[in-house]
């Protein structure tokens, strides 16, 4: 290890995690970063810091402005953030996450200051990103192949994608879990808000957006006899008609039920004791959902789709994969999995394990300083 660094992070909604999957990556990372010594700033939401100065396990958090509107929200937050750290501070280096970022990334190379990006998932591919957006984003993602020092991908399948679209090499730096206090997984009093009994329901648990199929999986769960419940927890983000399609279509069936967005301990306890777990996505990067569900040994019925292929493909007699869309595929893998729990959870354990092994944030940590010394080392030995 050499000195510690100073680093910025932007991009993220601000920590603790209350939203989605990059929050919660960033939680993950830079609080084993932080304890590894360096000193970390995460550019946040306004309303993710209450005092200042504000400071979350080690991490510093610092507010900066938005304009809330789909259009501009983050970019605007993104704007502040760097204009903050490029004039006001002097960091080491700035880590950029998700695509929207990058449409300022040929800034941090005019300004000198070694910039590394970790692209989450193709963000233009997203239901709510169309016309102007997604050729903004498209040309975020061009702005990070040409000006960013390095490039983090959190899946084999966006490896692929830089390698064969951009012709840009990236690192492969996966999504990782933490090991949850298990005081933690025992938040009974979400249990009973919702009227729930242990393994007595299904979960899914994200945003409530429209690429992750929701509206497949509770057309599939409406048509399943059993006496489980499907809890949908989480909320939209600028997507409120979805949400109340969602609504709608659940409103015939008093098993669904909707809990909002809820907090880590509650989160884990979902998690913990749901007797399946779903996710029917048809476009993803590396799901924490997923990582955070076979971390804690719950079996999943997943989309068959690249990012989730490569969690699950190589657990031995994992076979409840079904394409996006096909809802009758859907049911048919809800009805097997609930038949055959005792069998899904024996390998649902070798998932868990293989969580533990491949995806602990600490680890990761450790990878990821390296490649930030590599950065600057590069940096320095090129003048570039």
């Amino acid at each position: 290890m050499g000195k510690p660094l100073k680093i910025a992070c932007i991009g993220a909604r601000g920590i603790p995690s209350n939203y989605s999957g990059i929050e919660k990556a960033c939680e993950g990372l830079y609080s084993s970063l932080a304890m590894r010594g360096h000193d970390i700033t995460v550019y946040c939401r306004p309303e993710y810091v209450t005092q200042s100065p504000c400071a979350y396990r080690g991490v510093r958090l610092r507010p900066a402005p938005t304009l809330r509107t789909k259009s501009l929200d983050t970019l605007s937050h993104v704007a502040a953030s760097l204009t903050h750290a490029l004039i006001r501070e002097r960091y080491d280096l700035i880590h950029l996450h998700a695509l929207a970022p990058g449409i300022f990334s040929r800034i941090c190379r005019l300004s000198g200051v070694p910039t590394v990006a970790t692209v989450h998932g193709l963000d233009w591919q997203r239901a709510k990103w169309k016309g102007v957006a997604s050729v903004v984003l498209r040309s975020a993602e061009r702005s990070i192949v040409k000006n960013v020092d390095q490039i983090l991908v959190v899946s084999r399948d966006l490896q692929s994608y830089f390698r064969d679209r951009h012709s840009r090499a990236t690192i492969y730096m996966p999504n990782g879990v933490e090991t949850p206090n298990e005081t933690d997984c025992h938040c009974t009093a979400v249990l009973k808000e919702f009227a729930l009994e242990p393994n007595g329901y299904l979960l899914y648990l994200g945003r409530l957006v429209p690429e992750k199929r929701i509206d497949d999986l509770i057309l599939a769960f409406r048509r399943v006899q059993t006496c489980h419940k499907l809890v949908i927890t989480g909320e939209g983000g600028y997507t409120d008609p979805y949400v109340e399609h969602l609504h709608r279509l659940a409103t015939s069936d008093p098993r669904v039920v909707f809990t909002g967005l809820q907090n880590g301990p509650a989160v884990h306890t979902l998690l913990r004791n749901a007797a399946l777990f779903v996710l029917p996505s048809e476009l993803e990067g590396l799901p924490m959902a997923l990582l955070e569900c076979m971390q804690h040994g719950t079996p999943a019925v997943v989309s068959d789709i690249p990012p989730h292929r490569e969690l699950l493909g190589g657990i031995p007699g994992f076979d409840l994969f079904f394409q996006p869309h096909d809802v009758s595929g859907l049911h048919s893998r809800l009805h097997s999995g609930l038949a055959l729990l005792d069998h899904y959870r024996t390998v649902a354990r070798s998932a868990r394990d293989h969580v533990l092994d491949s995806h602990s944030w600490p680890a990761l940590a450790v990878r990821t300083e390296e490649i930030f010394y590599q950065t600057l080392d590069l940096r320095e030995r090129t003048g570039k």
